[in-house]
């Protein structure tokens, strides 16, 4: 998939902060996303299942994909449980659908049942549509044409600079 090679490029092109961002050395299993699924209310896209089969989570510098060892995943819900916030959370973003990522703004990112990307601003609860599936989410919102959108001009700028795109 397109987005799994734009990924590779920009943890191999030194764009990253260095010594910051963890990538697991492994991805997921099969039995690994098999038993994640389990626990989710409804199966993984196949693209989210071959970010994982290919990192198994990782943290990006400025943005955490979780992976199948959902450890913060279940402390995020959690805390929120004890707010009374995360059920709210849920009917805001839908049911089905998967908390996926998080970044170092304080923005959630959850991947629809119909495949597209949604953020959750935690300050203000704002709730938007960010791509259409997982490659759009990473090749053109993160780490592409519209990066300005995540992050500024300056992010799409480097990102240009180091050959990113």
């Amino acid at each position: 998939m397109e987005f799994i090679d734009r990924i590779r490029k920009v943890i191999n092109s030194g764009i990253l902060e260095s010594g910051f961002p963890r990538i697991p050395s492994n991805g997921a299993s099969e039995a690994m996303i098999k038993k994640e699924e389990e626990k989710l209310p409804r199966k993984l896209s196949l693209q989210h299942k071959e970010f994982l089969k290919n990192w198994n989570g990782a943290n990006l510098d400025f943005i955490r994909v979780l992976g199948t060892h959902p450890v913060e995943s279940e402390f995020m819900e959690e805390l929120a449980k004890e707010n009374k916030e995360w059920e709210d959370v849920k009917k805001e973003v839908g049911e089905n659908s998967i908390y996926f990522a998080n970044d170092i703004t304080g923005f959630m990112y959850f991947e629809l049942e119909d495949g597209s990307i949604v953020y959750l601003d935690t300050d203000g609860g704002e709730i938007k549509k960010v791509a259409d599936d997982m490659n759009d989410f990473f090749l053109n919102y993160i780490f592409g044409k519209r990066a300005d959108e995540y992050g500024d001009t300056e992010w799409l700028d480097e990102l240009k600079e180091a050959g990113i795109i």
